[in-house]
């Protein structure tokens, strides 16, 4: 570890002009928020153009640094719609885009060049490898995965100079970013688009080898704990991370103002106390734990039995008396309780307060406002007992809905809030920028006031007033000059609706001379004036809406001209003796098994993707003795220490590689092994197309996001045969470094303690709504969620065909020989016109255990109305 001690920048989340005030003034020294009508917080209040100017400015003026999050997929029309778009928004001068798509990313860049561009976790960069090829896309920061360790983190630092930024605080997904399809899958609407629906905070059931699975309290099973990386601050400033980011930017004011001043607290070298931890469980909490930065701890980072806000826990129900209940107080909440006699303090409860009692196995939650609490004891307790709390209520609250034994948290505070809110609307506590004035003249000349807050920024204004001797001479010349002190004093510091105080006042006047307190009040306005637009200086980036038009325009000229981006020939189908093209059909298999059914079968390539454990020699070799080419599949993530799996790669060099994930792409370009691309990539738009292929894809699968009009929008801009799609598949809800079988079905923190459960059962999580998915691990021991109504897209294979698309993929999941064969026989008929596509439907959906769906690809809602 690099024992380089770097200052990190504290980023704090934005979702309101409020949050915005909350976070400047407890210490943020950057704030993010989303782009007018993008960004990838749908629910969040929706900023003008006039509203970012503004909000730009009051956190410039005040040494802050904004970033615009336009950190979402963009499809290709709308593409073509954003140069004029993006033009007036970078004219507005925010400090950073955070970005996650590839093609948006190069656009800004076409449009404005030295426009400062970060790569969103969306983007799902996990190794240096992956940080490097968004840093030759024009990337000057990467927000890393919030899967990583700190060990992990360490190694991307050192292998990498591009700027490094990491989530401290907030909500931890258990997805991947950028690659969760939950929403999508299970709700209609897409996390790569702002439409989050939180489906992992769902209850699930567990059935393990058919059977419901009842032993385990985890209904919960997708919930992670809050991330807090308060305890491992230290670790990540000697690694040197660049920014420290807190998520939340659907929280509340006085939130981003708790979090804002305890990490600036900590990051000043302050010890924290309970009273910095407090608001950051009362005012929102599902748990706070360190989350992946000291690496895997499965039975820790889901707690399993509730998902939304409990705020702080404070005991257990012990007894039960009419409007009062008593608890044993938890032994963190405990050692810093008052005496019975002493009123409260620190972590303690508050009349006003929200208490919730809950009984999570029997599903009961019970909450209350709390009239008093005090510490008190049982008859006939001895030295040494638990501390024992007493919580009064109203009246209203029948305290014969509580039972002994139920959890307790302190879930509100109206006085917390109170206290945090005046932090950044009560003009004595807001944070202010310590000035210096120099007040200079003499009798005859004009006036002078010279400001600064730093030597690189000192302004200095002129009266037009001239300096005379004052009228009244009875006044001895110590008390004219102590009367010219006050009143300067006065006039100049009157600074309460300005970012300023003023630290120091230097007067240089005659003084016999006459100043009056207007001139006085005149000349601190216009100097403030002046300081704000020093402080806002900016340098021109002069984007052109014109070449970023060019830019589209020569990209989507590449396609049509039959030359893919890297000069090369397009890929393409064989083409047949009448000059027509036939397509290429490959099957992505997840179990050796698999293999043999495919037998004399009418495709051309196998696909190999298997569990942990799996080798694949012997599997290559038989897709090759049954006269098929042989693919192996990356992982979806790459992290550092990872490469083994790419090395079994090219030491067994396939016919091809399946590419999923930025960091194996970085690897594997050069090594003459063909490659294809697949959907984790997640390409919408010919820019992103163009980039990609670039790299040395010959075929690249589209972004699951993309729709049947969205992706035909995009074939009419690409050349299809540079196209894959899939016709037929399980689609991958989410995929986590989580591991819910370990979680689930035994008491291990990671691997190997808990056993290679996932090896051993077949897991199937029935969700709310009655429909059954499957659970599966890859090599890595990373969780996909598969849903179990498989998608097809057979209905779209005629307009694909017109479109030049020939590439088509069929995956398997857990389907038996005979299965994978009906299956494929089915397809590559219909794909061959030798059955119709309606018959293909009915036969395919005959074979599907839970039925088959059209999926996303025929959901036609649009992004536009996601705050109805």
């Amino acid at each position: 570890m690099d024992s380089r001690k770097c200052s990190p920048e504290l980023l704090l989340p934005v979702g309101t002009r409020e949050m915005l005030e909350a976070a400047v003034n407890n210490g943020a020294d950057a704030v993010y928020f989303g782009v007018p009508h993008w960004n990838a917080r749908g629910r969040t209040e929706d900023f003008s153009f006039d509203d970012v100017r503004d909000m730009i400015r009051y956190a410039r003026i005040r040494g802050v640094r904004t970033f615009l999050a336009m950190n979402v997929l963009v499809f290709e029309r709308e593409l073509q719609e954003l140069p004029e778009f993006l033009e007036k928004l970078i004219s507005l001068e925010p400090d950073a885009f955070i970005i996650q798509d590839i093609g948006l990313a190069r656009l800004i860049r076409a449009i404005c060049p030295n426009q400062e561009i970060h790569a969103s976790t969306q983007m799902t960069l996990a190794s240096a490898e992956g940080v490097n090829a968004v840093k030759s896309i024009g990337f000057n920061r990467a927000v890393l995965a919030r899967e990583l360790s700190l060990k992990e983190i360490a190694s991307i630092k050192a292998a990498t100079d591009l700027e490094l930024e990491v989530f401290i605080h907030g909500a931890l997904c258990v997805s991947y970013s950028g690659q969760c399809l939950t929403s999508e899958n299970f709700g209609g609407r897409s996390a790569n688009r702002g439409q989050c629906a939180q489906s992992c905070r769902l209850p699930y059931r567990i059935f393990v080898d058919g059977k419901e699975y009842r032993d385990t309290d985890a209904q919960y099973l997708f919930s992670p704990h809050d991330l807090c990386a308060l305890p491992k601050l230290n670790e990540l400033e000697e690694i040197g991370v660049d920014s420290l980011k807190v998520e939340g930017r659907l929280k509340s004011p006085e939130y981003v103002a708790a979090v804002s001043r305890a990490y600036r607290k900590a990051l000043n070298g302050i010890s924290l106390d309970a009273k910095d931890m407090e608001p950051l469980e009362v005012l929102f909490s599902r748990g706070l734990t360190t989350g992946f930065l000291e690496g895997d701890n499965h039975q820790e980072l889901v707690d399993g039995t509730f998902s939304n806000h409990h705020g702080l826990f404070l005991g257990t129900v012990v007894k039960i008396d009419r409007g009062h209940v008593i608890i044993g107080l938890d032994s963190a909440i405990s050692d810093i309780a008052p005496s019975a006699s002493s009123g409260s303090s620190g972590m303690f409860p508050r009349p006003g307060d929200g208490i919730l009692f809950e009984n999570a196995p029997l599903g009961i939650s019970v909450g209350s406002r709390l009239y008093a609490a005090q510490v008190t004891h049982l008859p006939h307790a001895k030295r040494g007992d638990p501390k024992l709390l007493k919580l009064e209520f109203g009246r209203e609250f029948d305290t014969r809905q509580i039972a002994a034994g139920m959890k307790v948290y302190r879930n509100d505070s109206p006085a917390l809030e109170r206290e945090l809110r005046k932090t950044f609307t009560e003009r004595e506590q807001i944070m202010r920028l310590p000035i210096h004035m120099t007040l200079s003249g003499k009798i005859g000349e004009a006036l002078k006031l010279s400001v600064y807050d730093t030597p690189r920024n000192t302004v200095e204004v002129i009266s037009d007033f001239i300096l005379e001797e004052a009228r009244n001479k009875g006044n001895s010349g110590n008390d004219a000059e102590k009367a010219l002190r006050e009143l300067a004093q006065k006039e100049l510091s009157a600074l309460s609706s300005t970012a300023y105080q003023l630290k120091h006042l230097d007067i240089q006047v005659d003084r016999n001379a006459f100043i009056p307190g207007k001139l006085l009040r005149t000349l601190r306005q216009n100097a403030i004036e002046k300081l704000d637009e020093k402080r806002t200086e900016w340098k021109p980036l002069n984007p052109s809406a014109e070449t970023g038009k060019k830019f589209l325009d020569e990209t989507r000229a590449k396609f049509k001209s039959g030359v893919s981006t890297n000069g090369a020939p397009a890929a393409s189908g064989i083409s047949s003796a009448d000059g027509t093209t036939h397509p290429i059909i490959s099957v992505l298999v997840r179990n050796p098994d698999q293999i043999a059914a495919l037998e004399g079968l009418s495709i051309e390539n196998v696909i190999m993707d298997f569990d942990w454990g799996v080798k694949y020699d012997d599997s290559l070799q038989q897709i090759h003795e049954l006269g098929f080419k042989a693919g192996m599949a990356t992982l979806r993530i790459h992290k550092p220490g990872e490469s083994h799996y790419l090395k079994n790669i090219l030491r067994l060099a396939p016919d091809f590689a399946l590419v999923r994930n930025l960091g194996a792409l970085s690897i594997l370009k050069e090594s003459g092994i063909p490659l294809t691309g697949d959907y984790s990539l997640n390409a919408a738009n010919s820019a992103s197309y163009d980039w990609l292929l670039s790299q040395g894809l010959s075929t690249l699968h589209p972004s699951w996001d993309l729709n049947s009009t969205q992706l035909f929008d995009l074939l009419e801009n690409i050349d299809g045969r540079r196209l894959e799609l899939t016709l037929h598949q399980y689609m991958p809800a989410f995929h986590s470094e989580y591991c819910a079988f370990a979680r689930a079905l035994t008491t291990g923190r990671r691997f190997p303690e808990c056993g290679k459960i996932c090896t051993k059962h077949k897991v199937e999580i029935l969700d709310h709504k009655g429909e059954r998915h499957f659970l599966q691990s890859d090599a890595e021991c990373r969780n996909t969620l598969f849903v179990g109504k498989p998608q097809s897209a057979l209905k779209l294979l005629p307009r694909l065909r017109a479109a030049g698309v020939n590439h088509f993929r069929l995956e398997m999941l857990t389907e038996d020989a005979e299965t994978v064969r009906r299956k494929v026989l089915i397809y590559t008929q219909a794909i061959q016109g030798k059955i119709t596509i309606e018959d293909a439907i009915r036969e395919a959906g005959i074979q599907e255990k839970y039925g088959l769906s059209e999926g996303q690809l025929f959901n036609e809602s649009t992004w536009q109305d996601r705050k109805k």
